[in-house]
């Protein structure tokens, strides 16, 4: 029998204190998710048997670029948290807290051979969450394409886990938002 998901999802004209529970479930664990590679790193000790090193410093130039991207998220989170309501600035802040640590991570990754990132935002997102979700979304959605291309030229396997979970909460950062701006609940899934 296939699987078929009843799970219902509630249309974009949601109410604030829906839009803020939607958001919090869509992103829960996500700054859990970010350190996760880390401790496992750890914990892993034992050698990959011939397959994927768990690091390779060949990769240290993309997960600089990485880094270089998850900043500009920062610093454009930011920008879009000023002048918004009590609600909205809760779930941005979550947002905005996600894209510190997966900058902390990769700069803790890293270690000595960080290249100091650029802070410039990607964006100047102003207005309320409704009026700036769609565009916030766009930049998720390309941020995490970025990480998911790099994932596949990298070749230490701590690395491609740290990037692979901060894929995943980008990806549901881009659903999230996609709704809040409106779209259809199969269209924002769909991005």
């Amino acid at each position: 029998m296939p699987y078929v998901d009843t799970h219902q999802v509630e249309s974009p004209d949601m109410s604030m204190t829906t839009r803020r529970r939607l958001i919090a479930s869509l992103l829960a664990g996500g700054a859990v998710v970010a350190t996760a590679p880390l401790f496992a790193g750890r914990a892993s000790a034992a050698s990959t048997g011939g397959g994927a090193p768990h690091r390779d410093a060949a990769d240290n130039a993309a997960l600089n670029a990485c880094l270089e991207r998850e900043s500009r998220m920062v610093a454009t989170y930011r920008k879009a948290v000023v002048g918004l309501t009590a609600d909205d600035l809760t779930a941005m802040t979550l947002i905005l807290d996600h894209h510190v640590a997966y900058a902390d991570a990769l700069k803790g990754y890293l270690a000595v051979d960080v290249v100091n990132p650029s802070t410039a935002p990607l964006a100047s997102p102003t207005g309320s969450i409704a009026s700036i979700a769609r565009q916030l979304a766009a930049l998720e959605d390309q941020t995490a394409t970025i990480h998911t291309d790099t994932i596949g030229t990298i070749k230490g396997l701590d690395a491609a886990t740290l990037l692979a979970s901060i894929v995943t909460v980008e990806a549901r950062h881009a659903a999230a938002l996609e709704l809040i701006g409106g779209a259809s609940p199969m269209t924002a899934v769909g991005n």
